[in-house]
This record gives structure tokens, C-alpha cells and sequence, in this order.
């Protein structure tokens, strides 16, 4: 039987908040631009996105389990529920079936209610969900996982929330004539959403990096030749400094470039508990003890940004 703890665990729960927030932030945006947002277009959204991803898990959970060598440590024995026996294969497969099922027809209602672009965007983050744990080669077993998971939930994720309550013609015109290709994009509309986004790509790819770091040794055995181990340690620790760095300075630049309101500062208050918990990280990167300043760092970040908005659009 599959009981709602086993659910969770297979799908891993408590990992959503990585897409949850990004969504959050795409709608405060929208919302802030427009003064009203589409609640129906929202939902459906939301709907799919949470199916999709804890999909894409569960599928990173089946495909680990049927291509495993180690067959001992945290991994196999305590983390993957098909690996302890708490869930069978079968049982995975229905799971599986039914979250696919129900985000892709949450998803194609939502392209049928917006447009066009939603369906390109929609259709390329699906892809990539179910490409970033199943086929001969996956995404997160290469080293373009990182890059991978921070632009697609940090970036588009975001955008696309914002994006399905804006007309298309109030984003940009796609012009095709005699030959030519022509896109025009309302910058004014597109930029805050994007610099937005940026401090979100970095920190949830870092969540990955710093996952990698910490598997660097188990990875090898099991064939997983990831961003860390095709670097080395230190490289990956230094571009684990750069990225909480680039995402700091991301929030000043968007202010002095008039592209966000003086609000948008606030978020500058996390700085000192980002650097106490990166330089924790990079002293002793151990699953068991710091892997969690990492996952910490994007949420005490990306809150104090949702804190940030939802000040803007009171005062």
C-alpha cells in the first residue's frame, strides 16, 4: 500500500519549496505590474508544476535505483524508498503515471486558456523534466545538472508564472517576412522578472553543486560524472562562492539601473547569514552536517525577496 509518508519520501516533499517560491515570485511580479492576476491560470500552473517536478524526482529515485553500484551507504539503504524496499517498482510506476498524467492535462488547460508561448515554454521544461533522470544519459548525472536545474527552476519557472497573465502582444511581437525572422520584446515588462530570477538560477543551482560536492566519492563508483568531479572539489567549491556572490550583486544592480524600486533592497539583509553559512559550507562540505546551508541559503534569499515584493505592493 502507498501510504501519503512513502508518497513523500519517494517524491521527496520537502524539496518542492524550490519550485513553490519561484512560482510565488513569477505571480507577486505579475501581480505588482498589473494590479490583478488570473487565479484559474494560476492554479492550473501551480497544479502541473507540482506534479512535474515531484515526477521528476520520483524518476531520479527509479532510475538510481535500476543503475546503481554501490549498493550501501546513505543512498541505497536510507534515501531512495525503492532501495530500502518501501516502495516496489510497480508501485513507482503508478505514482509516476499518475502525477505525468495530471501535469501534462493541468498543463495543456493552461496553454488552451493563454497562448502560444506558454506551450513552447511548458514543452521545454517538460522535456528537460523528464530528461534531467530518465533516458541513456540523464541530465543530473552529467555535468550539466546544475546549469540545468537553476536556469529551469529558478529562471523559467518564474517567467512563465508571470508570464500567463500578460498578454503576448503587451511582451513582444515574433514577425516573419520575406524570409526574415523578427522578434521584438518589451524589455521594460521582461528585465524585472529576469534580474529577479537571477539570484534564484544561482542559489538552487548551487543546491545541486554542493549536493554533488558532497557525493563526489559515491558519484565515482556509480558513474556519475558530475559538474564537481569533472572540475575537481576545489573549482567546485570556488563557483559554489561565485554563484552566492553574483547573487548578491544582482539585487544592487537591479536597483541602481532603476529596473526594481529601492524595496527591492531589503533582501540585502540576508547577506551576513549567506556568508556564514557559505563559509561553513566551504570549510567542510559533508552531506550530514552542511550540505543544509546550502538550501538554507536560497530560502532565507528567496523569502526575503517574496518579503520585498509583498512590501512593494503595499506601499
Amino acid at each position: 500500500m502507498i501510504t501519503l509518508n512513502k508518497l513523500f519520501k519517494f517524491v521527496e516533499i520537502q524539496t518542492k519549496v524550490a519550485s513553490v517560491i519561484p512560482f510565488s515570485i513569477g505571480t507577486l511580479m505579475a501581480l505588482i505590474k498589473h494590479n490583478s492576476i488570473n487565479t484559474l491560470n494560476a492554479l492550473l500552473m501551480f497544479i502541473s508544476l507540482i506534479c512535474i517536478d515531484m515526477a521528476t524526482t520520483g524518476l531520479n529515485h527509479y532510475y538510481d535505483n535500476k543503475r546503481v553500484i554501490l549498493k550501501s551507504g546513505y543512498h541505497y539503504q536510507e534515501h531512495n524508498p525503492l532501495s530500502s524496499g518501501e516502495l516496489s517498482q510497480n508501485q513507482a510506476k503508478l505514482v509516476l503515471s499518475t502525477l505525468l498524467l495530471i501535469g501534462v492535462v493541468s498543463g495543456i488547460a493552461l496553454v488552451l486558456r493563454t497562448h502560444f508561448m506558454i506551450l513552447i515554454l511548458g514543452g521545454i521544461a517538460f522535456g528537460v523534466g523528464v530528461l534531467y533522470s530518465a533516458g541513456p544519459l540523464p541530465i543530473s548525472r552529467t555535468l550539466l545538472g546544475e546549469i540545468f536545474s537553476g536556469f529551469f527552476m529558478g529562471g523559467l519557472i518564474p517567467f512563465i508564472a508571470y508570464a500567463i497573465h500578460i498578454i503576448p502582444a503587451e511582451m513582444g511581437r515574433i514577425n516573419i517576412q520575406n524570409g526574415l525572422f523578427t522578434l521584438q520584446l518589451n524589455m521594460q515588462l521582461i528585465l524585472p522578472i529576469i534580474l529577479v530570477s537571477i539570484p534564484l538560477m544561482l542559489l538552487i543551482g548551487n543546491i545541486m553543486l554542493a549536493n554533488n560536492i558532497c557525493d563526489m566519492a559515491e558519484d565515482l563508483i556509480n558513474k556519475r560524472y558530475t559538474l564537481p568531479i569533472s572540475i575537481g572539489k576545489k573549482n567546485a567549491l570556488i563557483l559554489y562562492v561565485l554563484a552566492v556572490c553574483f547573487s548578491v550583486i544582482s539585487v544592487p544592480m537591479a536597483i541602481v539601473l532603476n529596473i526594481m524600486p529601492i524595496h527591492y533592497g531589503l533582501t540585502l539583509l540576508t547577506v551576513p547569514i549567506l556568508v556564514k553559512q557559505s563559509v561553513a559550507f566551504v570549510k567542510q562540505p559533508v552531506k550530514a552536517q552542511t550540505f543544509k546551508f546550502a538550501v538554507k541559503n536560497f530560502l532565507f534569499f528567496a523569502m526575503s525577496i517574496v518579503i520585498s515584493l509583498i512590501v512593494l505592493m503595499v506601499l
